[in-house]
């Protein structure tokens, strides 16, 4: 019974954690592959890239200190850019103009559910 409940929390996460990737998209990338599916789509592998791959490549770059986390960033970045572009079928400037929506959005989500400070903490 817990194992239920704990897979039905994570779906309604997931959908709620996908509105505002699905109104930036609909902002940024106006044709028809703006749909809620590959919101919830994007926001999984957001999620995994962040998550995993972020920490893969920091570990990798260890050893750099302040340039590896540098190093680390830009490249988890441009993976996170190169996901937007490859399920939305935009561009590069526009992935970023996608990203940095989303980001503009939470910010004003977290204020309107009062949970900013959620928000500083992450930053």
């Amino acid at each position: 019974m817990g194992l239920i409940l704990a897979l039905i929390s994570i779906i309604i996460m997931v959908i709620l954690i996908s509105i505002p990737m699905y109104i930036a998209s609909k902002i940024v990338v106006h044709n028809r592959n703006s749909t809620f599916g590959n919101a919830i789509l994007s926001t999984i592998l957001t999620v995994f890239i962040l998550a995993f791959i972020s920490l893969f490549i920091l570990f990798i770059f260890a050893p750099l200190a302040i340039l590896g986390n540098i190093l680390a960033f830009l490249i988890t970045f441009i993976i996170l850019l190169y996901t937007y572009n490859g399920i939305y079928g935009i561009s590069a400037l526009r992935s970023f103009a996608l990203a940095v929506m989303e980001l503009i959005i939470w910010y004003i989500f977290f204020i309107i559910t009062g949970d900013l400070f959620i928000f500083k903490t992450v930053l």
